[in-house]
């Protein structure tokens, strides 16, 4: 890190409101009367240099004399018409550009308190301390292998951690390399840049409109431009981080691009008492290939594991949540990234407006929105990368004035997306979910352990045949105390080639004989015979599955025939008449 002591020249540049205690002045008239450019040579460059130099804007290489007007000096040029906005800002030290300099010639030495007002309008206050600052490349934005999109892409992010006192970022140096993939040939950046931001979070401290000129090729070809005028303040103990975003133009072929600090003195920060500090970010660098703007197809699916019906009791103080519909989405050919999603609900005794709708990325909470049967989610921000399948869930939830209700048959019934050339599509495949039912006094049934099927007698001569089959099921009441005289279950039998294809039902005896209190959890025993009459039993093999099962937990008899996917028997063993 380099530090200067500089006249108040580079004080009033790099400091937009300077209000001191006891100055003084001294007054200089400067006599810029030849335009200069890429080439020229002699006192009237030294004089321009030097003058760029007391600005902050020009730092000579080391051994190098002055009287020469190069890159460097062009890039320098640039800065001062940019700060000045003075245009084009071409580097060309023209007319326009000179008398702006004659005028710019007053100087203040300020040796007490100062009290800068920065560009995002934060007040700094110091005591003629000089601050200094660690330089960080920031985690954000990382490299970026698939660039798709055009507008303020963030390409490089540089943190700043305040140190001893405050300073105000002035200026960066930033060396592009823009490589086409096709044939490994560099350009110059503006091919593909046509304007540089910087931000401050979500503020643009920055916008350097780019053109053939804006980049300055050195003698190692190596492209670069300086940005100033930022007066960014990193307060004392605290982290700014500044990122650089580019808009690009349209492009046929994919560009790699690697952005970072140019030389060493790739940062310049002021004091509160007008020291310049310099510091080499040459070392943070972050590489992104842009690609063609293309299209991309969102397509909605069902998951392998759809949700299956259930009960939930309702809260008596607070909103129960129902999951009742969760859904795929692909992106194919490229990304995709989800703005809306519609929905609607078939809806039976419950106040419609009071129920909140929640759409879940994952586990992630993406939106809630109040609603009837219909909601929609708006301005989303869900991305889906080329290939990759997402699973989101939407949930209800019902409020403590629910008496007894169902959802039957959510549907995600449209999703609009943005592809990577920001234009957008709207999908509009349904997809159904099932009936989610919502009690105030409720029961959970679940399978204890794997039913069994068995053969009580066999004839294979004509004579009866007898099966028998048994469910253990744990009977959860919630609410209120589940009865014992209310409650049946029907069991169907099938071939098992043909498990669900009922051939017959038989009633199932329990085994309980007193009722469930609410919020136990025993477990009871099914069990029925089924009669193959006369016939013997036929070759192949038998299923058993529960098909329905009454209930009562104190909200009247319920007939539940949902959610017994999984309550099913293995094949029995095979007879032959």
């Amino acid at each position: 890190m380099k530090k200067i002591l500089t006249a108040a020249l580079v004080f009033a540049l790099a400091l937009s409101v300077v209000a001191p205690v006891a100055t003084s002045a001294q007054s200089m008239t400067n006599a810029f009367n030849t335009n200069l450019k890429i080439g020229s040579r002699g006192a009237d460059v030294v004089a321009l240099q030097s003058f760029l130099e007391a600005k902050g804007l020009l730092t000579m290489p080391a051994g190098v004399a002055k009287g020469y007007f190069g890159g460097l000096t062009k890039s320098a040029v640039v800065a001062y018409q940019i700060s000045k906005g003075v245009t084009p800002t071409s580097g060309y030290f023209g007319p326009l550009t000179r008398a702006t300099a004659n005028m710019d010639g007053t100087t203040t030495t300020t040796t007490t308190t100062t009290t800068t007002t920065g560009t995002t309008g934060t007040t700094v206050t110091t005591s003629g301390v000089e601050g200094t600052v660690d330089v960080l490349l920031a985690p954000t934005p990382t490299n970026n292998a698939n660039v798709q999109t055009s507008t303020d892409v963030p390409v490089l992010g540089v943190e700043f951690r305040g140190k001893i006192a405050d300073s105000a970022v002035q200026t960066l140096d930033i060396k592009v390399s823009s490589t086409i993939v096709s044939d490994s040939s560099t350009e110059n950046p503006s091919t593909l840049i046509n304007t540089i931001k910087v931000w401050d979070g979500s503020t643009v401290i920055a916008t350097i409109p780019v053109n053939s000129s804006t980049f300055t090729k050195d003698s190692s070809n190596v492209y670069y431009v300086r940005i100033s005028g930022l007066n960014a303040l990193v307060s004392k103990d605290t982290t700014k981080t500044l990122v650089l975003s580019f808009s690009t133009n349209s492009i046929d072929s994919e560009r790699t691009v690697v952005v970072s600090g140019y030389g060493t003195n790739s940062v310049r920060t002021v004091s509160g008492n007008g020291i310049s500090s310099f510091y080499n970010i040459s070392g943070l660098s972050r590489q992104h290939t842009f690609k063609k703007p293309g299209t991309a197809t969102l397509t909605l699916s069902s998951v392998s594991s759809p949700l299956r019906s259930q009960n939930y009791r309702v809260n008596s103080t607070d909103t129960t949540v129902a999951p009742v519909l969760n859904f795929n989405v692909k992106s194919e050919t490229g990304d995709s990234k989800i703005t809306d999603v519609s929905a609607t609900s078939t809806l039976s005794g419950v106040v419609a407006s009071n129920l909140v709708y929640y759409l879940y990325d994952g586990s992630t909470l993406v939106d809630s929105k109040t609603g009837t049967s219909t909601v929609t989610f708006s301005n989303l921000n869900v991305n889906v990368s080329k290939d990759v399948t997402k699973t989101l869930t939407l949930k209800i939830g019902f409020p403590a004035t629910t008496t007894g209700a169902y959802v039957a048959t959510t549907s995600v019934t449209s999703v609009t997306y943005e592809k990577p050339n920001s234009s957008s599509a709207t999908v509009s495949t349904a997809v159904n979910g099932v009936a989610q039912y919502v009690y105030t006094k409720s029961t959970n049934l679940t399978l204890t352990s794997a039913p069994t099927i068995s053969v009580q007698n066999a004839s294979f001569t004509g004579g009866t045949s007898t099966m028998n089959a048994k469910f253990n099921i744990a009977v959860n009441p919630q609410g209120g105390d589940w009865v014992r005289s209310n409650a049946s279950a029907v069991i169907g039998w099938a071939l098992a080639n043909a498990p669900t294809t009922i051939v017959a039902t038989s009633s199932a005896a329990i085994s309980r004989v007193d009722n469930i209190a609410d919020g136990a959890n025993p477990t009871v025993e099914f069990s029925a015979d089924v009669n193959n009459g006369a016939t013997g039993i036929v070759a192949g093999s038998y299923v058993a599955r529960i098909t329905s099962m009454t209930w009562n937990a104190g909200n009247g008899v319920v007939t539940q025939a949902y959610g017994f996917e999984d309550f099913l028997t293995n094949a029995s063993a095979t007879f032959n008449d």
